[in-house]
C-alpha cells in the first residue's frame, strides 16, 4: 500500500523512490445515477513555470494522446467508468521530460456535463494515484472524497519539480464551466462561443441553475433598474463637437441608455482611449476608487464611440456625477438585499485574481487596493476588516499555489452564478480594480474575460 494523502498535502516522489523514471497516474471514479449516460475523461496538462501551457499541444487527452517528446502518453478513454480498476491512465516518463515543463496537472472532466445536467455530485469514490510502471506497485493514492456539489471539472493533483526532484501534490479542486473553465486557467486556446444575440435569453445557463427570465440579462443595468435620467446634457454646451464638426445634442444617460446623438443608436461603446471596454465595464468605473472617474472624463480620456455611425464624444462631468451616484446607491442596497458571506468572498476572490492577473501584487498596488476597500462605499455594508482580511486570504492561496488558489477563488465566483444582479455586479468590481492603475492591460481583460465565464455572463459585454 502506498502513501494515503489528504487534500492539499504534498510528497516526495522520486527522491524517496531512488532511480524511479517509469510512472503510472490511474484516474478511477463510480458513477451514482445507473443508466444515465454519463462519460468522463481523464486529462494532463504540461505547465511551465508560470502554470500555463507553453502550446496547445501540451495538452494530453483522448484527441492528442502524446507530448512532451512522447515522455507523457494518454492511454486511452473509458466512457462508462466500470470497473473496480483505473478508468483512465497516463504514462509518464519522468527522465524524459523536458525541462521547460515544470509542472504536470491531471484532470477529470465530464463530457459534455451542461447540455446533460451533469456534475461530480453524481460522483463518487473518485481517486488518483502513482504506480511504479517497473514494479506494478502503487507509491500514492488520493481519494477525491464527496465535497463536490455543481462542479463539472476537477483538478485531481499534480507532479512538479522541487530542487532537481519530482513530487505530487494532492490539488482536488473543483471547477465550473467544465474542460473549457481548465483549458482557459491552464492558457490552452478555447474556440471563441458564437455571439449571442441581444433582447432574448442570451447568457445559457448550466441545466442545474434556474432558467433566466425572458430579456433577463438584455440591458447592462437591467438589475439595478432604470435610472431616473432622462435627456441629460441636451444641448448644454457639456459635449465637444463631434469630427464633422456638428454639435452633440439630445445626449441620453440613465440606466442602458447611452444614446448616440448623431443617429440615435443604443449600440455604444466606452473606454479609455485606445481600450474597447463595453458599456456595462461604465458601472465598474464608476464603482473604482474615489476620482478615477472624474479623472478620466477631466481629461478626456473616456470616450463614447457609435458603433453605428462611428460619432465619439466624451461624456459632461456634470452628468455623470450623478448618474454615479446613483449606480453607487443602487449598487450598496443590492450587498444589502444580498449580503452573505457567498456575496463578500465573490467580490473579494474577483478582485484579488485582477490584481495577480501578472503573477504578482506588488505594493502598490497592494495599497491602493487597501485604499480603494477603505473609500468603497459600497463596501462598507460588510465589516472593513472582514473585506480586507478575506482579500488577504485569497492572495495568499494566489502566491502560494496559483493552481490551488484560482481554483479556490472560482469557486467563490460559481456561489453567485445564481444571483445575476450580483455576478453583474462583481463583474463591475473587476473592470475598476483593473482600471485602477489607469491602464487596463491584456492580462486584467483576460482575468475578467475568465470571470465572467464562471459567473455565467457574457464578457463581450463587459469587454468589446
Amino acid at each position: 500500500m502506498g502513501v494515503m494523502l489528504s487534500k492539499g498535502q504534498k510528497v516526495d516522489l522520486t527522491k524517496t523512490n531512488p532511480g524511479l523514471s517509469n510512472v503510472i497516474v490511474g484516474l478511477g471514479w463510480d458513477i451514482n445515477h445507473h443508466g444515465a449516460n454519463y462519460d468522463l475523461d481523464a486529462s494532463a496538462f504540461l505547465l511551465g513555470a508560470n502554470g500555463k501551457v507553453h502550446s496547445d499541444t501540451d495538452f494530453i487527452f483522448y484527441n492528442n494522446p502524446s507530448g512532451a517528446n512522447g515522455s507523457v502518453m494518454y492511454s486511452g478513454d473509458n466512457r462508462t467508468g466500470a470497473g473496480n480498476f483505473d478508468d483512465e491512465q497516463i504514462n509518464i516518463d519522468l527522465m524524459r521530460v523536458p525541462p521547460s515543463i515544470q509542472r504536470i496537472a491531471f484532470t477529470i472532466t465530464i463530457h459534455h456535463a451542461n447540455e446533460k445536467g451533469q456534475n461530480f455530485g453524481q460522483i463518487s469514490n473518485g481517486y488518483v494515484r502513482i504506480i511504479s510502471e517497473r514494479e506494478n506497485v502503487e507509491l500514492i493514492r488520493f481519494n477525491l472524497g464527496r465535497d463536490y456539489t455543481v462542479e463539472t471539472a476537477i483538478v485531481a493533483a499534480e507532479l512538479y519539480r522541487h530542487n532537481g526532484e519530482w513530487k505530487f501534490n494532492a490539488i482536488g479542486s473543483g471547477f465550473q464551466g467544465g474542460l473549457a473553465a481548465l483549458c482557459r486557467n491552464f492558457g490552452v486556446t478555447v474556440d471563441d462561443e458564437p455571439t449571442p444575440q441581444p433582447m432574448n435569453n442570451s447568457y445559457s445557463q448550466p441545466t442545474y441553475a434556474p432558467p433566466p427570465q425572458p430579456n433577463q440579462y438584455s440591458a447592462p443595468y437591467a438589475d439595478y433598474g432604470q435610472a431616473s435620467l432622462p435627456h441629460l446634457g441636451t444641448n448644454t454646451g457639456h459635449y465637444p463637437p463631434a469630427a464633422n464638426g456638428q454639435v452633440h445634442t439630445n445626449q441620453t444617460y440613465g440606466g442602458d441608455h447611452i444614446v448616440c446623438p448623431r443617429c440615435h443608436s443604443t449600440n455604444v461603446g466606452t473606454g479609455e482611449k485606445g481600450f474597447g471596454l463595453g458599456k456595462a465595464a461604465v458601472g465598474g468605473l464608476i464603482l473604482g476608487p474615489i476620482g478615477l472617474l472624474g479623472g478620466f472624463i477631466g481629461k478626456n480620456q473616456l470616450k463614447f464611440t457609435c458603433n453605428s455611425c462611428r460619432n465619439n464624444w466624451s461624456p459632461s462631468n456634470t452628468d455623470y456625477a450623478e448618474w454615479g451616484r446613483q449606480q453607487k446607491q443602487k449598487a450598496k442596497e443590492l450587498f444589502m438585499r444580498f449580503k452573505s458571506p457567498d456575496t463578500l468572498d465573490a467580490v473579494v476572490a474577483a478582485c484579488a485574481l485582477v490584481g495577480m492577473a501578472d503573477g504578482r501584487l506588488d505594493p502598490s498596488e497592494e495599497r491602493k487596493m487597501v485604499e480603494f476597500i477603505h473609500q468603497s462605499e459600497e463596501l462598507r455594508v460588510f465589516d472593513t476588516n472582514k473585506v480586507l482580511q478575506q482579500f488577504n486570504q485569497f492572495i495568499r492561496r494566489l502566491e502560494y499555489d496559483q493552481i490551488i488558489g484560482r481554483a479556490e477563488c472560482f469557486r467563490a465566483l460559481g456561489k453567485v452564478r445564481s444571483k445575476p444582479e450580483i455576478a453583474r455586479l462583481v463583474a463591475r468590481y473587476c473592470i475598476a480594480i483593473g482600471y485602477a492603475d489607469g491602464h487596463f492591460d491584456q492580462r486584467e481583460k483576460q482575468v475578467v474575460m475568465e470571470i465572467c465565464q464562471e459567473l455565467g455572463l457574457n464578457a463581450n459585454e463587459f469587454l468589446s
